[in-house]
């Protein structure tokens, strides 16, 4: 989800409202569990313990959540690091920090260079670290982009079929496709540069 998206759906976690939840577990759940998986390079059954428990220091400190300093899955991740550490540290689990290389810039090229081609090579996405920045990229879109380049990229449909998918012309449909992958490209630079002013400090 987008900005404004996000910003609205933290205020309604912050209520407490049920259905705010339940669309933050729907979005959130899966990255953050691949993120973990991939980060730490544990057993699914330990990331899932290790989401559990960072959606439960969630819901207590929502509150805190200060949209001005970043977007809300980066605070889920830095979170989930600190679960991890409480995990291994119990000796709960086979949660083990294993150090990310730069495989972010070589992925990310990849993927910038096939953005305009239909479907993205499976090879590129049978990676990890392809499918890791993919979804952190996808996520942060508004529901909108997301859900026309997971149809175009990753589910391989027509224009046809995505227009019937989403209930909107082909036109429309070309059109949205349009403005989702500069919104994609848009975020996975700013992804990168963020990184790299971080690995710089």
């Amino acid at each position: 989800m987008d900005k404004a998206e996000e910003k609205a759906l933290v205020r309604r976690l912050a209520r407490m409202d049920g259905g705010a939840w339940e669309v933050f577990c729907r979005e959130y759940a899966l990255p953050l569990l691949d993120f973990v998986r991939f980060s730490f390079g544990c057993s699914r059954e330990a990331a899932e313990e290790v989401v559990q428990m960072t959606f439960v220091r969630c819901v207590r400190s929502i509150r805190t959540f200060k949209p001005s300093r970043g977007r809300l899955f980066g605070w889920l991740k830095a979170i989930s690091k600190n679960e991890a550490h409480t995990l291994a540290s119990e000796g709960a689990g086979t949660v083990g920090i294993v150090p990310l290389s730069s495989l972010a810039e070589n992925a990310a090229g990849e993927i910038l260079d096939k953005i305009d081609s239909s479907p993205l090579p499976e090879e590129l996405l049978a990676r990890k670290e392809a499918q890791l920045l993919v979804q952190e990229t996808l996520v942060e879109l508004n529901s909108r982009y997301r859900q026309a380049l997971v149809g175009k990229y990753l589910d391989n449909l027509k224009v046809a079929q995505l227009a019937h998918r989403m209930a909107a012309s082909e036109k429309a449909v070309e059109s949205v496709l349009v403005r989702s992958r500069a919104a994609f490209r848009k975020a996975l630079l700013e992804k990168l540069v963020s990184r790299q002013a971080k690995a710089g400090s």
